[in-house]
C-alpha cells in the first residue's frame, strides 16, 4: 500500500480531533470574542470539509507524488490550525493588558491560513486531485472475543527443538554453560524461552532462576538490579554496577541458577555484565536469545547454540486459523468455507514460515468476515510480498505494514504512540489510556440514554481493538481476569512503528548518546515539520535541548535523569499538552514557577523523592486531565493544596501514598477543596475531612477509583451517610481505629476492587458486595463467621489478607485476638487464583477441605511464625502452578524440601506444583 496513504490516515485522525477540540475551545474559551470567533468557526468547517475528503481518498491505492505532496500541505495547515487556536487560547486565558494587541495579531494569523486552505482547495481542483467512490469507514467493532495469550499464539513449535533445549538446561555438567536462542526477529525465540523457563521439570530442577530483558537499549544497572532481586536478594539494591556485580556472584555461587538474557544484540552487553555469573553449582545455565549468531559463537567456550526453524506450510495455517478463530459464525457474501481456507492457506505460506507475521496477519483477517475483504487483502498480501521474493527478504515488516494501513484512522496515532515507551515496556494500561486522552487521540463519547459513557471506556476499548488485531499483547490481566492491566510491543513491532512514527513527524527519541530525530518522509527537518512530541530514554545528551521547539507539544521522560528543571523556563514550551518527568533518587529539585505558563498541559507527572515543592503556578493549568504525583514526598502538598480547587478539569488526581501521609502532613491544609472538580474520576490518598468538610461525594458524580483515609470511626459514618458510591469500581480505605459496619457497601454493584487497611467490627456482620473481583485486607482481624463471608464471594480472584510491617504487635493485638485456627470449607473461594497470607503472627494451623479453592493458581506464604506446615488440603488444589514461601522458619521449610536425598514430611502435600521458592529463611 503507498506510503499517500498512511499520510491520509494520520492527517485524518489529527484534523478529526482538531475540530472537536475547536468547538470545546469555542464554547468554553472565546464565547466573548465574536470577531475572531467568527474566523475562527470559517477555519472549523473548512476543517471538516478536509476531513470528508480525507477519508474518501483513503481508499485510493495507486496515487503518485503529486497527492503525496498534496497531503504534505494539508498536514502542515492541519498542524498551524492547531497551533493558532491552541495560542488563541493562551492569550485568553492569560488576560493581560494587550489582550486586545495579541488579538489583532490571531487575527492576522487566521487570515494567513484560511488563505492557505484556499489555496489547497484551489490546487486540488487545478490538478484534478479527486476521491475514490468508495468510501471506508472505520467503526469500532464490538468486543466479542478475549485478549489472547502467549500460549494461544504458540502452534505445536517443533517438538524436537523444545526438547534438545529441556535437555540442554537439564543437562548435569561440572562447568556452567551457556545455551543460545538464535535466529531472526519474529522467529519465535522468545516463545520458546519462555515456554521451557516456565516448564515444571526446569523449574524444579534450579535453586534459582531470572529473567531479564536486554535490548538494544540496555542499562547496565537495571539488568543487574533485575536479576539480584529474582535470586532471593531482599535488601534496597546499591547504585554502583560494580557493587552489583559482586552481590550476584555472591548470591550464585553456591546455588544451581539459571537466568534468561532475553533479546541480548551484541559482546558489549555481554561482557558489561558477565563477571556476576560465578560457576555456581554444577548444573548452573545461562540461556540468551539474540539474533546474533556472532554473539552466541564468542559467548565461551561452552556455549551451544539453537536454531528454531521456520513454521512449515501446515504449522502457518494452522496458526493462522487460530487466530482468526476460523470456526466462529459471523462469514458473509455466500463465501463457502473451501474458499475462505485456499485464500487463507496462501497467504499463510506466503508469511514465510514467521510466527510473528501469521499472528498480525490473523489480526487483520479476524476483523473481516465477508470473502470479497478476505479476496482484498489476499491481493494486497501478494502485491507487498512479491516485490520481496527476488530480493531474498522476509514478509514480517510487510505484513505489519499491511495491518497497520488497515487500522481505522482513530487507532493510528493510539498504535504509534506506543513506540515512546522503552523496549520491552510493561506499558500501564492507565497511564497509556490518560496519555492518549490528553494526546487528543480518544473521541468524546456520545451520552445513550441515562448511561454516560467515559472517554476512558472509549479508549479501552480502542486498546481492545489493537490487542485483538495482535498489534499489541497482553503482559498481565486486571483482577477482573477480563482487563487488561500491563500491555507490550514485540521488539520486532515496535522497530516497524518507530519507523512508521518517524516518517510521519509523529515523535522524537533520544536514546543513549545519540539523537533520534523525526524527519519528514522528504527528508527536511523545518520547522513546520518538526515532530510535536520529543521522548527521552536512558543516557544524557548534550545537544537535547537544542530539539526543543516552538510547535512542541509532549515531553517525555522514561528512566532516571539529570533534567536541570530550568528548561521549563523555554518559551518554546507554551504548546506543551505532556510533562512526564522523572529525576534521580538522590536528585534535589526544586520546580521553577514557570510551569505556571503551561497552560495548555493536560498531563503531569512527576516522579521525584527529593522534591522541594510545587508552586502556585501550578493553579494556572486550568485544562489539565491528570495530576501525577504519588512517588513525591507528601509534603509537597503543604505547598500547593490550596490551589488544586482551581483545577476545574482534573480528572485524575494521584497524591503520595498513605505511607507518606501518616506524617500527618495534612492537619494544617485548610483551604484544600476539590468539590469543585466535578469531573473527577480518579482520587487517590485524599483525607476524609476534605471529602466530607464540603460533602464532595455527592458532588463528584464521575468518581471510579477513590482512596481514602480515615482519623476517626465519627469520620467513616458521616463519609458514608452522605456518599454516593453507586460508581465506584475501586475503592481504597485507612482508619488508625476500627471500621464500623460497612453494609452500605453491599449496595456497590460495580465496586471490583477494595482495600482495608484498618480492624472490622466483629458486632457487625460483614457485608460485602458480590462484584469484588480483588480483596485486600491489611490488618482487619477476622473471625471464621466472617471468613465464610469472604468464601461465599463468588466472583473474587485474587485475595491478600494479614497486616503490614509498619504495625507493631502490641499494636495489632490491641484491637483484639487474632485468629489461631483457620478453615476453609469445602467449595469456598470457587473462583480464587492469588492468595496471599501476610504476617499472620498468632495463626497455628490452617486447613483447607477438599475441594476449597478449586482455581487457585498460586499461594504466597510469609512471615507467619507460628505455622508449623502447610495444609494437608493443598494436595487436592491440583491447578496450583506457584507456592512462594518467604520469612518462614527453617523447620517448616524443611518439611518441603529434599534434603541429602530424603524428602521432608511435607512435600507430598505440594509435589505437584511446578514452582515452589523459598528466601529470607528465619531461624527456628
Amino acid at each position: 500500500m503507498p506510503a499517500e496513504s498512511v499520510a491520509v490516515h494520520l492527517i485524518e485522525a489529527v484534523i478529526s480531533s482538531t475540530v472537536k477540540r475547536l468547538a470545546e475551545l469555542l464554547i468554553n474559551e472565546a464565547t466573548s470574542l465574536s470577531k475572531v470567533t467568527s474566523e475562527v468557526e470559517n477555519m472549523q468547517w473548512e476543517l471538516r470539509y478536509m476531513k470528508r475528503f480525507l477519508e474518501n481518498a483513503d481508499s485510493r491505492q495507486n496515487q503518485d507524488g503529486l497527492i503525496r505532496e498534496w497531503i504534505a500541505d494539508v498536514r502542515d495547515v492541519a498542524c498551524d490550525i492547531e497551533d493558532a487556536i491552541e495560542l488563541y487560547v493562551s492569550e485568553v486565558n492569560s488576560y493581560n493588558i494587550t489582550k486586545l494587541f495579541r488579538l489583532n495579531k490571531h487575527r492576522t494569523r487566521i487570515k494567513t491560513i484560511n488563505e492557505r486552505l484556499q489555496n489547497i482547495c484551489e490546487r486540488r481542483r487545478n490538478y484534478c486531485i479527486q476521491p475514490s467512490p468508495e468510501e471506508r469507514t472505520g467503526s469500532l467493532r464490538s468486543l466479542r472475543r478475549s485478549f489472547p495469550t502467549e500460549e494461544e499464539d504458540l502452534v505445536s513449535m517443533d517438538e524436537d527443538v523444545t526438547l534438545n533445549l529441556k535437555a540442554q538446561l537439564l543437562k548435569e555438567e561440572d562447568q556452567f554453560r551457556i545455551v543460545s536462542i538464535v535466529g531472526m526477529g519474529g522467529l519465535g525465540k522468545t516463545t520458546l524461552a519462555k515456554k521451557v523457563y516456565n516448564d515444571f521439570d526446569v523449574k524444579r530442577h534450579f535453586d534459582v532462576y531470572a529473567w531479564v530483558y536486554i535490548s538494544q537499549q540496555y542499562v547496565v544497572r537495571e539488568v543487574l538490579t533485575g536479576i539480584l532481586t529474582q535470586v532471593r536478594y531482599e535488601r534496597e539494591p546499591p547504585e554502583e554496577e560494580e557493587k552489583l556485580l559482586g552481590l550476584i556472584k555472591d548470591e550464585l555461587k553456591e546455588k544451581k541458577y539459571l537466568v534468561v538474557l532475553d533479546d541480548i544484540w551484541n559482546t558489549r552487553a555481554w561482557n558489561a555484565i558477565k563477571k556476576a555469573f560465578p560457576d555456581g553449582r554444577s548444573g548452573s545455565k545461562l540461556l540468551f536469545t539474540t539474533r546474533s549468531s556472532k554473539l552466541a559463537s564468542s559467548a565461551g567456550l561452552f556455549c551451544s547454540a539453537i536454531e528454531p526453524p521456520f513454521l512449515t506450510d501446515e504449522e502457518s495455517w494452522e496458526l493462522l486459523q487460530r487466530k482468526v478463530f476460523f470456526s466462529r459464525e459471523g462469514f458473509s457474501d455466500n463465501g463457502s468455507r473451501s474458499e475462505f481456507e485456499k485464500l487463507g492457506k496462501e497467504m499463510a505460506r506466503r508469511c514465510g514460515g514467521l510466527p510473528l507475521a501469521v499472528v498480525v496477519l490473523g489480526g487483520l483477517l479476524s476483523t473481516k468476515t465477508a470473502l470479497s475483504e478476505w479476496v482484498q487483502v489476499h491481493k494486497d498480501v501478494l502485491l507487498q510480498l512479491n516485490k520481496l521474493e527476488s530480493q531474498d527478504q522476509y514478509a514480517v515488516e510487510e505484513v505489519l505494514d499491511l495491518s497497520y494501513q488497515d487500522l481505522p484512522f482513530y487507532l493510528k496515532p493510539c498504535f504509534l504512540y506506543l513506540g515512546c515507551f522503552p523496549e520491552d515496556s510493561k506499558i500501564s494500561t492507565k497511564k497509556l489510556i490518560r496519555l492518549w486522552i490528553a494526546e487528543g487521540f480518544v473521541s468524546t463519547p456520545t451520552r445513550r440514554g441515562t448511561e454516560e459513557t467515559l472517554m476512558e471506556e472509549v479508549a479501552e476499548q480502542y486498546l481492545g481493538e489493537l490487542i485483538n488485531r495482535s498489534m499489541v499483547q497482553v503482559d498481565k490481566k486486571d483482577h477482573t481476569g477480563e482487563g487488561v492491566k500491563t500491555c507490550r510491543l514485540h521488539d520486532r513491532m515496535r522497530d516497524f512503528c518507530i519507523s512508521k512514527a518517524r516518517n510521519e513527524d509523529f515523535f522524537q527519541i533520544m536514546e543513549g548518546h545519540e539523537t533520534n530525530i523525526a524527519t519528514s518522509s522528504s527528508g527536511q527537518c523545518s520547522t513546520a515539520t518538526l515532530a510535536r512530541r520529543m521522548v527521552r530514554h536512558c543516557g544524557q545528551q548534550a545537544n537535547w535541548m537544542d530539539q526543543v521547539h516552538r510547535k512542541l507539544r509532549s515531553f517525555l521522560f522514561f528512566g532516571n535523569s539529570t533534567l536541570p528543571t530550568s528548561f521549563l523556563r523555554n518559551k518554546n514550551l507554551k504548546l506543551l499538552r505532556v510533562l512526564k518527568l522523572v529525576f534521580f533518587r538522590s536528585y534535589k529539585v526544586k520546580i521553577p514557577t514557570e510551569i505556571g505558563n503551561l497552560v495548555l498541559l493536560r498531563y503531569l507527572e512527576i516522579r521525584c523523592a527529593d522534591i522541594s515543592d510545587l508552586p502556585h503556578s501550578i493553579g494556572n493549568l486550568r485544562n489539565l486531565h491528570t495530576l501525577d504525583i504519588r512517588d513525591c514526598p507528601s509534603s509537597i502538598v503543604l505547598v500547593f493544596g490550596g490551589v488544586i480547587s482551581k483545577l476545574v478539569r482534573l480528572r485524575h488526581l494521584l497524591l503520595p501514598d498513605w505511607h507518606k501521609i501518616l506524617e500527618d502532613h495534612w492537619r494544617i491544609i485548610s483551604a484544600f477543596r476539590i468539590d469543585k472538580l466535578s469531573s473527577l474520576e480518579t482520587l487517590k490518598s485524599i483525607k476524609a475531612q476534605y471529602l466530607i468538610r464540603y460533602d464532595v461525594m455527592q458532588k463528584l458524580t464521575n468518581l471510579r477509583d477513590l482512596g481514602i483515609f480515615f482519623d476517626s470511626v465519627e469520620e467513616v459514618r458521616l463519609q458514608f451517610l452522605s456518599s454516593n458510591l453507586g460508581r465506584l469500581r475501586s475503592l481504597r480505605m485507612l482508619i488508625r481505629d476500627k471500621f464500623p459496619s460497612l453494609n452500605i457497601l453491599s449496595d456497590c454493584n460495580t465496586l471490583y476492587k477494595l482495600s482495608l487497611w484498618g480492624n472490622l467490627s466483629r458486632s457487625h456482620s460483614l457485608f460485602l458486595p458480590t462484584s469484588l473481583t480483588k480483596l485486600e485486607l491489611r490488618r482487619p482481624l477476622l473471625n471464621q463467621d466472617m471468613l465464610a463471608v469472604l468464601e461465599r464471594l463468588d466472583n473474587l480472584r485474587i485475595l491478600l489478607y494479614g497486616f503490614d510491617r509498619y504495625i507493631s504487635p502490641s499494636s495489632r493485638l490491641h484491637h483484639g485476638a487474632i485468629m489461631s485456627n483457620m478453615v476453609f470449607s469445602s467449595g469456598g473461594f470457587p473462583k480464587l487464583e492469588i492468595l496471599s497470607l501476610v504476617w499472620l503472627e498468632e495463626l497455628e494451623e490452617w486447613e483447607v477441605e477438599e475441594n476449597a479453592m478449586p482455581n487457585l493458581k498460586r499461594l504466597d506464604v510469609t512471615e507467619i511464625p507460628k505455622l508449623r506446615m502447610v495444609p494437608d488440603g493443598l494436595r487436592y488444589v491440583t491447578t496450583l502452578q506457584e507456592l512462594n514461601i518467604r520469612r518462614m522458619s527453617r523447620n517448616f521449610e524443611d518439611r518441603l524440601r529434599v534434603k541429602d536425598g530424603v524428602e521432608g514430611e511435607d512435600l507430598h502435600k505440594v509435589k505437584h506444583i511446578p514452582s515452589i521458592s523459598f528466601s529470607q529463611t528465619r531461624d527456628n
